[in-house]
């Protein structure tokens, strides 16, 4: 794990390839130093199935991740904040990379995710953890495709 890397940037627009997202939008960086402090926005743009429909709108699944970065620990405090649903749900946490060999690193989660939906809240809590699992590993390789090409 490289200390001094800084966080990619432009490299967020490759993360446009990846399933059920929008290319992000990075509306802030600010690099102090050993923090970077980031708002990037994303939204959905996968399907949905017709009951998830019925009570969401596709076009405003949208949301904001407002992330410090701490390059001397490896580690990322995030918020994600609907723009729309923001009664609905909560979730924040961090992140770690944790260096497992000279060619290897491995990113460990930790957070709270929140969905007030009577009836459904759990459903959709396990659902959008899958889909944050599918999009971590997604993004890692964007990521890593990215760099390996200079």
């Amino acid at each position: 794990i490289d200390s001094n890397c800084k966080p990619p940037g432009p490299a967020y627009v490759a993360l446009g390839e990846m399933p059920n997202i929008k290319a992000p939008e990075v509306l802030e960086m600010d690099d102090r130093g050993d923090e970077v402090h980031m708002r990037v926005r994303y939204a959905f743009d996968g399907h949905l199935p017709p009951a998830a429909r019925r009570v969401l709108d596709p076009d405003k699944i949208t949301w904001v991740n407002e992330a410090v970065v701490r390059r001397s620990d490896h580690v990322t405090e995030f918020r994600m904040i609907p723009e729309f649903y923001e009664k609905r749900l909560t979730c924040q946490g961090r992140y770690r990379f944790e260096e497992l060999g000279p060619d290897a690193t491995e990113q460990v989660l930790e957070g709270d995710l929140i969905v007030r939906y009577p009836l459904v809240g759990p459903l959709v809590e396990r659902a959008i953890i899958l889909g944050m699992r599918q999009h971590l590993t997604e993004e890692a390789r964007v990521i890593e495709r990215r760099f390996a090409q200079g």
